[in-house]
């Protein structure tokens, strides 16, 4: 499965964005591709999927949330 995780680098997400790409990687051992952004966005893909997106919801995933969208 390939995960990508496009994130906000102006608003500081970089962190987010590895600390969930470490997590999914240790629960299903995916590597996520991280794509640097601009604009707010906080979106995980997989398979070309859309499975959480900040913009749309208004807020970040709740822990558990991606692992159990993939």
């Amino acid at each position: 499965m390939k995960i990508r995780i496009e994130y906000c680098a102006p608003c500081g997400y970089d962190r987010r964005a590895a600390g969930l790409a470490a997590e999914i990687k240790a629960a299903k051992g995916f590597d996520a591709e991280l794509v640097k952004s601009s604009g707010g966005v906080f979106e995980v893909w997989a398979d070309e999927r859309l499975v959480f997106s900040k913009k749309a919801l208004g807020r970040f995933p709740n822990p558990g949330e991606v692992l159990a969208a993939l």
